[in-house]
């Protein structure tokens, strides 16, 4: 197989463009009446066959195997390529006018130095004036193409050179346009019998026309004016034939008026040839349908519908080994296979055939297509594939039915639910395909997540319940029952001791031998003794503890570790099968009783909502009677919300206690045993289904409504809802639900009810687009990272951009990380996954948490390494002095908070008197510990001023409008006292010292401050760090704001992953954002740069650069269809002669 080691990118000359075309095209028309192509015409035989029946006059071909050829058209004028146009330009600013050398040495294609006479020969240069698309003006006066043509002939190679240009620059002029083969622009025909043609060949009838036409009037001697209009047209043509979204001229358009699709178009956005058709592509071997639960399933099977396996094969290659097996299956099952393929490609299909001759026939050479069977291995997959393991390979288990089924267990990874999902399967048609899935994608090597390290394969719901209830204290069985429980989990050799069989003994047989370990239950309480707060093993026996999803995890996760995936594999299907058995046999169910709570536990609730009650209209009534103490750097009405929402939160929290021990229970007589439980707490405590909340909304009361982590705001004037008095800021008012589910809410609680839900929905409408550009930014910016042999990550151009990978060459997982692993995309990935998750919502933190965000937007900013975030928040530590005495640190926080002018007096413009007037209350003054001298002395620094009784009068020297307004501004801005950008200064306790919390950034400012600890303080803004501490400071910032938000939202991600981001935004010595401006519009490889974004910029700035692909990183190779160099595709295999 021919091996691409690299793609060059230039431009075509005229002479290679007449050299590579078979045919001159000068005939506007297509096909003539008989339906046959025109000669010389836009569908002449020359430039290929689109019909059946037609032959190739350049190689003779059919249209089954023509690939079609290039003609041109000969242009009478020469016009320019609307690509160009800049290149031009930067070009003509850069060399003399007269006698074409650089004006300076220093001069590039990208940077051109314009220095006003020429050094060489004396010429003074005209001012060069680009109107885009496509025309140049020198001094006033229009430059035609020829002219320009003619200038970019005498610049010498060596000045091109120098430039970074290594074509010739008037070949960016064209005098002759290639017209592309057939097959790029085929024409349909309409069941009305009527050909509609392409728009890239309606493009090309109009450039021939006009060229005919102004060569005609030029023949004719027609007066300039026309020549210049039709050759303007000329223009606008080959301009919209290259680009029909050209900024600056009206877009081409059919009859209908709609818009042409022109070359550009083709080539970018998310349905051009880059993204839908090179970077990925529709494939056989593939089905799709709904999927559905199937417990009885390993979690390594998949049940395939008889349909779909008839129709998809694999393909078995006949060696002299396997021969005999081959005809065995052609003669016992037939029908089981499709086709045989003789070793010179053609294919038999085994319908009506002779079943000895085909025998006879099969010799070694041969391939035979059979239909899938039980055993063979396919690649499962759910849309969008966030992750790696959105797509694992399964073993088929071919069942009756039209759905896919697979174990419960196995839906985290895919993120599927059963709710009407579709999922796809993709067979391997090679024997290495085949090996690759066998081996890296088999699910139970999957089990622990790439993302944490954590079990992502496992129990869940009532398979969770079902080990919950089993491994109970006291559940018994009769033997007959454990024996018919352990038989449906796939176990027959075991043997009983004794009558009764106990659920943790029957636990213990699914156990490996002589395993010992322990873990937390989710019962646990440190520092507390808890019953069955802790799961211990010894020697393969459960000797305390249940089964909840916690412990389930931690023993999942320590077989996979110690015992390995397929140990791991085998206690999953175990458990899995007998769980749900367990559940099944209990009889597990939930009814409306089941959420019943006695009277007393009702009174006692409503008694805890009365207080609170109170407890709000307290702080209320202190708000309005202006008696409120003010939270610092915090508004009175800031200060009120959030003391309401602690009581109100305060309130659906303390319900609990009483929902647990007064909600209805029942007696279930389980095996030997005798239960008393319910199951909606059963199910919260194990961790199968539903959080304590839950009960309590269903039980007790929903709660406050809180729209992005706040009470109800205002909806009509003064007030939510009519129902209300205005002005009432009591909890009912503002969107508490005391009712309960089970009960029903009255209809304004409902109100609230729908309010708060709309908030969550409008968050996972907003969420997935946003997050998934996301990871595509970071997906294309951090895919060529990969893992090398000495644990270092390299870049596709091999620069390191870790020395060992998370600083300790292991995987989240614990292992060693192996050769070739792509880690960039899963750390992009690992992100990008759990962003779906986020919520764009700022919750009620604490401290300086209070100030900052958290949400998904802040994680954006972080990736984007964004210059201005949108809430810049500082954590200044002072020095033991002010950080131990409250009023020292109150003296600092006020001097750092930045005063402005407007804040402390009014600045108002006089347009008619041309002068500005600025007043203020020497009261308000004293206050704040401000001179009226101060004052007057940051007012001077702007401009003049007279002193009046109330103020002053300012008059700029220059008195225009403008120029006041100008002033005006200054003024109002003008910072009178502390920190530039310290908008507000709040103390907090930390750690035995008051600390301050800033909103704002200045970080050089305030380190500067003799009062401040420089050492600790810090900013979330990571470009004011890198610009005052350096990369290294900035590096570490990226990985702790990361971290910071991930932790917030309650999301784990292993650190290594936000550890290889930071590396690779700082790789350079700066911080780099992961879009188009930074890491991944900065690639060596034209192709990965033109298959993420601005496609056609980066396509022509290559080919005038003359820049080289290597072809070394993953998108390229996608691209050209070459083995991408990660995985097992890093490695070599040589074999001894």
């Amino acid at each position: 197989m021919k091996i691409i080691d690299s793609i060059e990118f230039g431009l075509y000359s005229p002479e290679q463009i007449r050299k590579l075309s078979t045919i001159k095209v000068t005939v506007p028309d297509t096909y003539d009446e008989d339906g046959y192509p025109i000669p010389s015409g836009l569908m002449d035989q020359h430039l290929g066959v689109i019909d059946p029946g037609l032959k190739c006059k350049t190689d003779g071909n059919t249209m089954k195997n023509c690939t079609g050829f290039f003609g041109h058209i000969e242009l009478v004028r020469p016009v320019l390529h609307v690509g160009f146009g800049r290149h031009i330009y930067q070009m003509l600013k850069a060399t003399c006018r007269k006698c074409s050398r650089l004006l300076d040495e220093s001069s590039t294609i990208d940077k051109p130095r314009v220095i006003s006479t020429c050094p060489h020969c004396g010429e003074k240069q005209g001012k060069v004036k680009f109107i885009k698309p496509t025309t140049f003006f020198e001094d006033e006066r229009r430059l035609l193409p020829n002219e320009i043509r003619e200038r970019l002939e005498r610049v010498s190679d060596e000045s091109l050179a120098r430039l970074g240009v290594k074509v010739r620059p008037e070949w960016m002029v064209l005098t002759v346009l290639l017209v592309p083969p057939v097959n790029v622009r085929p024409s349909i025909t309409l069941e009305t019998g009527e050909r509609s043609e392409d728009d890239l060949t309606h493009k090309l009838v109009d450039i021939i026309r006009i060229n005919q036409r102004l060569g005609e009037n030029i023949d004719a001697g027609a007066p300039q004016l026309i020549i210049e209009d039709l050759w303007e047209l000329l223009q606008y043509h080959v301009t919209t034939f290259f680009d029909n979204e050209t900024a600056g001229i009206p877009p081409a358009r059919h009859r209908n008026g709609r818009q042409l699709k022109t070359l550009f178009q083709r080539l970018k956005g998310k349905e051009g040839r880059f993204r839908y058709n090179l970077s990925g592509k529709r494939v056989n071997f593939s089905a799709r349908t709904v999927v559905s639960p199937d417990p009885t399933l390993g979690i390594n099977e998949l049940g395939v519908p008889t349909q779909i396996a008839r129709e998809l094969t694999v393909p078995v290659s006949v060696t002299p080994w396997n021969i005999e097996n081959i005809k065995a299956l052609i003669r016992d099952r037939m029908d089981k296979v499709n086709y045989i393929i003789r070793p010179d490609g053609k294919r038999k299909k085994l319908v009506d055939v002779n079943l000895e001759e085909v025998l006879a026939e099969i010799v070694a050479g041969y391939t035979v297509e059979r239909q899938l069977m039980d055993g063979d291995i396919v690649v499962f997959n759910r849309q969008p594939s966030l992750h790696k393991v959105s797509m694992m390979a399964h073993r088929v288990r071919v069942l009756d039915g039209k759905t896919f089924r697979f174990n419960v267990a196995d839906c985290a990874p895919y993120n599927a639910d059963f709710d009407g999902d579709e999922m796809n399967i993709h067979v391997p048609q090679t024997e290495e395909a085949q090996a690759e899935a066998e081996i890296l994608m088999n699910v139970g090597e999957q089990i622990l997540s790439p993302r944490h390290g954590n079990p992502l394969i496992g129990p869940d719901y009532d398979q969770i319940s079902g080990l919950y209830l089993m491994t109970q204290k006291g559940v018994n069985f009769t033997k007959e029952h454990a024996g018919n429980l352990l038989a449906a989990g796939g176990i027959t050799k075991v043997e009983f001791k004794g009558s009764k069989i106990s659920g943790r003994e029957l636990y213990s047989m699914l156990l490996p031998e002589k395993m010992n370990f322990e873990c937390k239950t989710r019962r646990f309480k440190k520092g507390a003794e808890v019953e069955d707060g802790k799961v211990v093993i010894k020697n393969g026996k459960m000797i305390s503890g249940i089964v909840d999803s916690r412990s389930s995890d931690a023993l999942l996760k320590h077989i996979f570790e110690e015992y390995g995936p397929v140990a791991a594999s085998d206690y999953l299907d175990h458990i899995t099968r007998i769980s749900v058995l367990v559940a099944t046999d209990f009889g597990l169910s939930l009814s409306l009783n089941d959420y019943k709570l006695s009277e007393k536990a009702v009174e006692a609730i409503h008694a805890q909502y009365k207080d609170a009650r109170r407890e709000v209209h307290k702080l209320v009534k202190k708000y309005k009677d202006g008696k409120l103490a003010r939270q610092p750097g915090k508004t009175l009405r800031e200060t009120l919300e959030e003391q309401v929402m602690d009581v109100v939160e305060n309130v659906r929290n303390d319900a609990w206690d009483n929902v647990k021990k007064h909600i209805n229970t029942s007696t279930v007589h389980y095996g030997e045993s005798v239960i008393e439980f319910n199951p909606a707490l059963m199910m919260s405590e194990a961790g199968a289904r539903g959080k304590p909340i839950n009960v309590i909304q269903m039980t007790a009361l929903v709660g406050q409504q809180a729209v992005r982590g706040k009470r109800m705001r205002s909806g009509y004037k003064n007030r939510i809802l009519p129902h209300y008095a205005k002005g009432d800021l009591g909890d009912a008012a503002r969107g508490f639900v005391k009712s309960s589910y089970k009960h029903g809410l009255t209809p304004m609680e409902y109100f609230f009810h729908a309010a708060g839900g709309r908030d969550s929905v409008v968050d996972k409408g907003v969420n997935p687009a946003k997050t998934g550009y996301m990871q595509r930014r970071l997906i294309n910016a951090l895919q060529d990272l990969i893992v090398q042999p000495t644990l270092a990550v390299t870049d596709a151009e091999g620069r390191v951009v870790q020395f060992k990978y998370g600083d300790d060459g292991k995987n989240p997982s614990g292992k060693r990380e192996a050769y070739g692993d792509p880690v960039g995309v899963i750390a992009a990935q690992s992100i990008g996954e759990p962003g779906t998750q986020m919520t764009l919502r700022t919750f009620h933190y604490a401290g300086v948490a209070s100030l900052a965000q958290f949400g998904f937007t802040r994680l954006v900013e972080i990736i984007d390494a964004t210059k201005a975030p949108k809430s810049p928040v500082m954590e200044v530590y002072l020095k033991k002095e002010y950080a131990k005495d409250y009023n020292k640190a109150k003296k600092v926080a006020a001097e750092i908070e930045q005063l402005q002018l407007g804040q402390i007096a009014v600045v108002k413009e006089h347009f008619d008197r041309k002068s500005i007037r600025v007043e203020w209350d020497e009261k308000a003054l004293r206050e704040r510990g401000i001179k009226v001298d101060e004052l007057l002395e940051k007012i001077k620094d702007e401009a003049p001023f007279v002193k009046t009784q109330l103020g002053v009068t300012v008059k700029p020297k220059t008195d225009s409008i403008r120029n006041v307004r100008k002033v005006t501004t200054k003024l109002y801005e003008k910072t009178i006292r502390g920190v530039s950008g310290i908008s507000r200064a709040i103390i907090i306790e930390k750690d035995g010292e008051y600390v301050l919390a800033t909103e704002g950034s200045n970080l050089a400012a305030i380190m500067l401050r003799e009062e401040v600890d420089a050492a600790r303080t810090t900013t979330n803004d990571i470009t004011e760090i890198l610009n005052t501490l350096g990369v290294e400071a900035a590096h570490n910032s990226i990985i702790n704001e990361m971290l910071k938000v991930l932790d917030a939202q309650g999301l784990r991600v292993d650190v290594r992953h936000i550890m290889l981001i930071a590396d690779a935004m700082t790789a350079k010595g700066n911080v780099k954002s992961s879009g188009r401006h930074g890491m991944a519009g900065e690639k060596a490889s034209v192709l990965a740069r033109a298959a993420f974004e601005e496609t056609a910029k980066h396509l022509i700035n290559a080919a005038v650069k003359g820049e080289v692909d290597l072809l070394r990183g993953i998108t390229e190779n996608i691209i050209i269809g070459q083995t991408i160099p990660c995985g097992t595709g890093k490695v070599k295999l040589e074999m001894e002669a």
